[in-house]
Formats: C-alpha cells, structure tokens, sequence
C-alpha cells in the first residue's frame, strides 16, 4: 500500500514526495480538495498531512485549512492508518501567547489524537534550504535575497536566537515515521529543531556564502528592526532520537545556508539566459 501526502505541490509536501519516490516508497500525492473526501477513500497505510495554511494567509483560511479540513481527512483514512501531522512549534505556546495560527495548529493536534490508529505530531520550526518546490519564505532565503539583491543583510540591532531546520531533514524524518514498526518516543508531539542559533551568526554564514558563491562582498548591518514572532524553546536531543530511529543524518545549518545560497545563484542565473 501507498504512502498518502497532503499538500504535496507544497514547500514541505514537495520534498516529502520527493524523498519517499527516491526510496522507492509508492507515493500517491494529489487527494484533491480535502473538505471533499469521502469517507473511506483514502487507501493508504500511512498519510502524511502537510496541507495548511502559514501564518501570513487570512484568518479564515487558515482555520479552514490548518483545522476544518482535518476531520474529512481523518474519516477518508483507515482506522489502522498512520497519521503523520506537520505541526508547529506555535501550537506549543502559551495559551494566552497563542496568535490565531498558534490556536490552529493546537486545535488540528486535538483532532488527529482522536484517530484509532498510531498519531504521529512533529512541532515544525522554521524550515530553510531547496526543496522541489522551491526554496521558501524563511529569513535564511531573505537573507539571501537581500544579499544578493543589495549586498547588504540588515539584521537588529539586539542580539536574537533564532532556529531553523532543513526543508529536506524534516521531509526525511517525516517520511520515516510512516512505517508502524518503528517506535514512536512517546504519545506527546516531538519539537522539530536543530538548536538555538545567534541570527548574528547565520547572517555572517549567509555573507560568507554570498561571497563565496558570487565573489561579491556582502556586508552585515546592524539597524533597528520590528520584533519577530518568538518560538518556544525546544530540546533538541528529542528531534536528534527521532531522526536516529528514522535513520536520517543531520543536515547542518552551514550546509543548508550554502545550499540555499547556491540554489538561488543557480536560478538567477537561469534566469539571465
């Protein structure tokens, strides 16, 4: 039986399906619009649910799609089936500190823990690097954009710890979870993270990439920003046990920074031609 994957033509979907195919794993992608599903049509082993909306859409879509379109596709599932959920860190805030995006996420958990079968939550932190897709909207890619664009990277002028994780890491460990064999830590949802970083350091990795890859020198300015939207903090030797059971090697955040940088060089230079 196949592997299921929602939101599939997606940043995460993308190299969820992608990973999966490369291990000869059958994939089906497309189920088509979720609130649609009829019970039981789903024959799949294993579903991975990626769809959703991010943080930036408007608030009606994002509870429709981060909640309302959970319980058809619970219902179109086996009972046996593996749900593998794409959550966030978000959803592990504070109530009170919850946005509408966070309460979404939260909600979705609370609906997949009701299906019979195994219920496999990973908390998603920010995700960076290529995938089929493309290469995303986290602040590792602006940070590119800008550099390449302007030769400079603005960042505050206070230090902040930001985390981020690689597209492709979260892809494969997702895709590993789907097999019911393999032990699941516990019933509460795993944080996905790499570990605190200092955005000091990821802006001079970024420069340094810029520069290497183009040959242009890119500077680092330090200037007053609005705050960002914080994370909660998370244990990454949780997410480290997990991609060990999956037998998925870490991608470090340096590599994810060049391969980030390369793959926007690449496309602008495709784009030249």
């Amino acid at each position: 039986m196949s592997v299921a994957v929602t939101g599939c033509q997606g940043y995460l979907g993308s190299a969820v399906v992608e990973h999966l195919r490369h291990g000869g794993t059958a994939c089906r992608s497309g189920l088509g619009r979720l609130q649609e599903l009829r019970p039981g049509s789903v024959d799949s082993r294993a579903v991975i649910h990626c769809a959703g909306a991010l943080r930036c859409r408007p608030a009606p879509e994002i509870w429709h799609a981060n909640v309302v379109c959970l319980t058809p596709l619970l219902r179109a599932i086996d009972p046996d089936c593996v749900m593998v959920l794409a959550s966030s860190r978000a959803a592990a805030a504070p109530p009170n500190e919850q946005d509408l995006y966070g309460r979404s996420k939260n909600a979705a958990e609370q609906i997949a823990a009701q299906h019979p079968g195994p219920v496999r939550i990973v908390r998603l932190t920010v995700l960076a690097g290529p995938s089929p897709a493309g290469l995303g909207d986290s602040f590792v890619s602006r940070m590119t954009d800008a550099a390449l664009r302007t030769g400079a990277i603005r960042i505050p002028a206070d230090e902040r710890t930001v985390d981020f994780l690689d597209v492709r890491e979260a892809a494969a460990v997702m895709a590993g979870l789907t097999d019911p064999a393999r032990p699941w830590p516990d019933a509460e949802p795993v944080d996905a993270t790499s570990g605190p970083l200092e955005l000091t350091a990821v802006a001079r990795a970024t420069a340094e990439a810029v520069q290497e890859a183009t040959g242009r020198r890119v500077r680092v300015v330090r200037t007053e920003l609005p705050a960002g939207s914080r994370q909660p903090p998370a244990d990454p030797t949780r997410w480290a046990r997990l991609r060990t059971a999956a037998g998925v090697t870490a991608r470090a955040p340096l590599s994810t920074i060049r391969d980030t940088v390369r793959a926007r060089v690449r496309a602008g230079e495709l784009s030249t031609l």
